[in-house]
C-alpha cells in the first residue's frame, strides 16, 4: 500500500517535471524562432512584431492534455515584455511639437486615436494637419482675397480677428466641435470631426497658398492638402469629410457639416469678443473702409424663379438705425462711381450693396454671424426679409418694385442721350430728409441723370 503510494506520487512529479521541461523547450524554441524571423526580417528591411499575448496563446494550445501548467516566473517573460513595453513607449510619444497649446491637445485627444484600429487612421491625418499648423499655423486666420467670404466682413471685424492666427482658431474651431457634439451624444463622429475642423483653414497657411486661394476657394485648397496625406484617402468617408470643409461657408447638408459652420461661428465670436476686451479704453474704433463699387451690381441680383424666401431678422434688424446709415451714402462719388442718388421726383435709389453691408454690421454687432458671415448668395434672403419689413414702413417706392423682390433694373438716361443700366432698391426720399438738399449735393455726372426708367411693367413709372 505504502508502495503503491510512493508509486503514484513519483508518476505525479515525473509528469509535472515532463511538462515544465516541455514548457521550458517550448519557450526557448519559441524565442529561437522568433530571432530567426526577425533576422530574416531585417535582411528584408521588415520586422515581424509578436506581442506578448502571442506567448499565453501558444502555451495554452500546447497544454491541452496535460496537467495545469506550472505558473512560470515573472524573470522568465520579463526581457520580452519589457521589449515590448518599450516598443509601445517609444511609439506613444513619437510626436513633439514645439508649440505647447498643440502638445497638450494631441496628448488629450489625438493620440488616443491611434490605440483603436478604426481611428489609426484618423490619427495619422490629425497628426499630419497639427505638424502643418506647429510649423506655419502663427499666421493669420483670416484671408485678404477679395472673392472670398471673409472680405466681405466690415474693416473693423477684419482687423479684430486677424488678430488670432490659424493655429488658435483650428484648435478653437476643434475644441467648440467636440463640445457641441458631446451636448447632443454625438461623439460617435468626433474622430471624423478632428479632421475637419483642423483641416477646414489649413489652405490659408503660407506655403498652401496658390490658385484655388487666389480665387477665394481656401475651403477647396484644403482638400487638396488631405488628398495629399495617405491616411486620409484609406478613409471610409473621406468624400463627406471634403463635403463638409468645402460647405462650412455655405449650406452644409449634414451633421458633421452643419457641426463644423457652427463651431467656426461660435469660435468666431469669441474671439471677436476677446480681441475687442484686448482694446485700450480710450482707443477709438477702426475705422470702416468704403470699398470701390462698380456702377453695375450684377452679381447681386437674385435669380429669376429663385424667390428668397423671408427670414426672422427681428432678432437683430434696426430698420430705423439703417436708413440712418444709408443716407450718407446718397449723391456721393468716387471718380465716377456712386452707390446711391436722387432724383428730383422724390426717389432715390440704392445699389442693394449697401443694404447688405449695413445688415451685416448689424448682425455682427448683435452677435449672430450666421448673417454677418454669410455668403453674398444666401444674402439674398436677408435682403427680401429686410426690404419686407421696410415695406411696412412705407419707405420703399412700392410702384417701382415687385412683391417678391428687393431690387429691380433700371435705366437711367443722360442729357447726351446715353444711357446706363443698374439694380437698385427704389426709395422714398421723405426717410432721409429734404429732396431739394439731396438735388443740391450733386456734383459730377450725377448732375447729367435726366430721367431713371423701370424695365418692369408696374403701375408706376418714374420718368
Amino acid at each position: 500500500m505504502i508502495s503503491g503510494m510512493i508509486d503514484m506520487t513519483g508518476m505525479q512529479v515525473n509528469t509535472v517535471m515532463g511538462a515544465g521541461i516541455s514548457f521550458l523547450s517550448g519557450i526557448i524554441g519559441f524565442i529561437i524562432w522568433r530571432s530567426g524571423k526577425k533576422q530574416k526580417k531585417q535582411g528584408q528591411q521588415e520586422i515581424e512584431k509578436i506581442p506578448i499575448e502571442g506567448i499565453a496563446t501558444w502555451w495554452i494550445k500546447n497544454s491541452k492534455g496535460h496537467m495545469p501548467p506550472p505558473e512560470v516566473p515573472i524573470e522568465v517573460l520579463a526581457p520580452l515584455w519589457r521589449e515590448e513595453k518599450v516598443t509601445i513607449a517609444a511609439s506613444e510619444e513619437d510626436r513633439e511639437f514645439q508649440n505647447a497649446r498643440i502638445q497638450e491637445f494631441y496628448k488629450r485627444h489625438i493620440q488616443r486615436l491611434r490605440h483603436a484600429e478604426q481611428t489609426s487612421q484618423h490619427h495619422a491625418v490629425c497628426s499630419e494637419l497639427l505638424s502643418l499648423l506647429d510649423k506655419e499655423g502663427d499666421c493669420s486666420s483670416v484671408v485678404n482675397v477679395a472673392q472670398d467670404i471673409e472680405a466681405s466682413w466690415n474693416s473693423s471685424t477684419y482687423t479684430l480677428l486677424g488678430q488670432t492666427n490659424l493655429l488658435d482658431h483650428s484648435l478653437n474651431v476643434a475644441e467648440e466641435a467636440m463640445r457641441l457634439l458631446e451636448e447632443s451624444d454625438a461623439g460617435y463622429i468626433v474622430p471624423d470631426a478632428l479632421i475637419v475642423t483642423l483641416a477646414h483653414d489649413i489652405g490659408k497657411l503660407p506655403s498652401i497658398k496658390g490658385h484655388l486661394y487666389s480665387l477665394g476657394e481656401h475651403p477647396l485648397a484644403a482638400g487638396r492638402v488631405l488628398s495629399e496625406i495617405d491616411a486620409f484617402g484609406q478613409l471610409a468617408r473621406k468624400d463627406e469629410l471634403l463635403r463638409a470643409i468645402k460647405l462650412h461657408h455655405k449650406n452644409p447638408d449634414n451633421l458633421l457639416g452643419k457641426t463644423l459652420k457652427r463651431a467656426d461661428q461660435i469660435s468666431r465670436q469669441k474671439e471677436l469678443e476677446q480681441a475687442q476686451e484686448r482694446l485700450p479704453p480710450l482707443e477709438a474704433p477702426v475705422k470702416d473702409m468704403e470699398k470701390p463699387m462698380d456702377f453695375l451690381a450684377e452679381d447681386e441680383v437674385e435669380k429669376k424663379g429663385e424667390t428668397p424666401k423671408l427670414l426672422n431678422i427681428s432678432e437683430w434688424f434696426d430698420a430705423r438705425a439703417m436708413l440712418e446709415q444709408m443716407k450718407p451714402h446718397i449723391n456721393q462719388l468716387a471718380g465716377r462711381r456712386f452707390t446711391a442718388f436722387s432724383m428730383a421726383n422724390g426717389y432715390v435709389y440704392f445699389q442693394p450693396k449697401i443694404l447688405e453691408e449695413i445688415a451685416r454690421k448689424q448682425a455682427e454687432q448683435a452677435g449672430v454671424l450666421d448673417v454677418a458671415s454669410m455668403e453674398t448668395v444666401e444674402m439674398r434672403q436677408v435682403l427680401l426679409s429686410i426690404v419686407h419689413q421696410l415695406r411696412r414702413s412705407d419707405v420703399i417706392a412700392e410702384g417701382l418694385l415687385q412683391t417678391n423682390y428687393f431690387g429691380a433694373f433700371f435705366t437711367i438716361t443722360m442729357k447726351s442721350g446715353v444711357t446706363m443700366k443698374g439694380y437698385y432698391t427704389p426709395f422714398h426720399a421723405e426717410p432721409f430728409g429734404s429732396i431739394a438738399a439731396m438735388e443740391k449735393s450733386k456734383s459730377g455726372i450725377l448732375l447729367d441723370f435726366v430721367t431713371v426708367d423701370s424695365l418692369h411693367e408696374l403701375p408706376e413709372k418714374n420718368s
